[in-house]
Formats: structure tokens, sequence, C-alpha cells
């Protein structure tokens, strides 16, 4: 009896001894779960508020894939090989200044392959035109003509938006009077076209420079005559009576 006593007592005192350490893990248990971070996927909405959906992840636009978006807007109109000149034309343009080449594609809607080179609006939509040989005496003179032809543009716009008119985005129609040459604006002194004449030209130096054309081409440019317009016209305009 005394026996069994005994055996009841050590196992008592043997729970006891470990009660303490029982009771120490409980509270580390209890200590870890509740601090542990929160699975989000878990919770349940807000009240009033709709759950977040997951984003899912879009690959930014990569450079190039931004040059082609803007180039595909142009209307390039003319043989595959004036169309692959007027490209490569406008890539030097974009690499040397993307704001130039987004302002020529503001201002200019239509490249188009034609007899003379020359500025005008073809049902409210402006049109830059390109002779052969304008075209392909180079690219970067190319370039530098397609920049002539959108300053002409320019001008004609900022003269019409003076009374209330805006270029219209490409595919809509906008009636107005369309001048039967090209090279007169709102105001057709001599003094006012020997002056837009000179600033398109200024344009069309400036883009010479950056897209790498030669000292000739540059030249021919920069020292042109007051009223020689053949480095934009092909000399389709002339001053003289």
């Amino acid at each position: 009896m005394e026996g069994t006593e005994h055996k009841t007592f050590s196992r008592t005192g043997k729970a006891l001894v470990f009660l303490p350490l029982l009771a120490l893990a409980a509270g580390i248990f209890w200590h870890i779960t509740r601090h542990a971070p929160e699975d989000p996927s878990s919770r349940e909405p807000s009240a009033g508020l709709p759950a977040r959906q997951p984003v899912s992840a879009q690959p930014a636009e990569t450079a190039e894939q931004e040059r082609t978006r803007y180039l595909s807007a142009l209307n390039i109109q003319g043989k595959p090989e004036f169309k692959s000149q007027v490209t490569g034309a406008l890539k030097l343009i974009w690499m040397a200044d993307r704001d130039t080449f987004l302002f020529i594609k503001r201002y200019i809607f239509i490249i188009r392959n034609e007899d003379k080179t020359e500025f005008y609006l073809d049902a409210d939509q402006p049109v830059a035109a390109l002779s052969d040989a304008q075209a392909y005496r180079s690219m970067p003179w190319c370039a530098g003509i397609i920049a002539h032809q959108a300053y002409h543009s320019y001008a004609k716009f900022t003269a019409k938006k003076k009374k209330g008119f805006t270029p219209p985005p490409p595919g809509t129609q906008k009636n107005i009077r369309v001048d039967a040459n090209p090279m007169i604006f709102e105001v057709n002194t001599r003094a006012s076209v020997l002056e837009t004449e000179s600033k398109a030209s200024a344009f069309q130096l400036k883009i010479l420079a950056e897209t790498g054309a030669s000292g000739a081409e540059k030249s021919r440019v920069k020292n042109r005559g007051m009223r020689d317009f053949t480095t934009g016209h092909d000399g389709a305009y002339s001053l003289n009576p």
C-alpha cells in the first residue's frame, strides 16, 4: 500500500515539474499566432467597399513600339521605295529630337509622292508633297524637306487659329477655304512670304544638322538666296512678276 502511494506521489511530482514548461510553451504559441502576419486573401471586404481585384502586370511600351505607333499614324503615299525613304527620314528625326517629330506629326497628316514639292490641304488634311528629286537626294535631306513643309503647315494653321480654327484630326471633315497657291498665307505680301520661307528654311537647316546631313546640303540651305525657293519647293514658286 505504501509502495502504491509512493508511486502516485512520484508521478504527481513529475507532472508538477513539467506544468510550468507546458504553460510557457502554450504562451509562446499564443504569442506567435496572435502576431503572425495576416494573409490578405483571407480578409473579407470592408463594408461598402468592393474587394480589390488582382492587377495583371501590363508590360510597358518600349521606345521602339512607341516609335512604330507614331509612324503608323502618318499616311505615307507613294511607291514602296518612297515609303521606305520617308520612313527612314522620319526615324532619323525621331532619334534626333522626339519633340520635333511630334511637332511634324501634329501638322502633317499625309506625306505624298508627287511631281513637285510643296505643302497644301487635301480635304482639310495637311499634305507634304515630295518629288523624287527632293525625297531621294539623301535621307537627311528628305527629313529636312518634310520639316520644311511642316513649318508651312504650322504657319497656315496658326493664322487660321487666330480666327478660331484648329487643324482637324485625321479622318474628320472641317471645311475651310484653301488658297490656290499654298505659299500664300493670311497676309500674302512679299515680305510675309519671304519671312515664312526664311523660317521654314531655318527649321529645315536645324533638322539637317541633327540628322547628319552633309556639309554641302547644309550650306545649300544656309546660303540660299532670299528669293530661292528651290531648297523647299522644287522652284515651283517665284516672287518675280
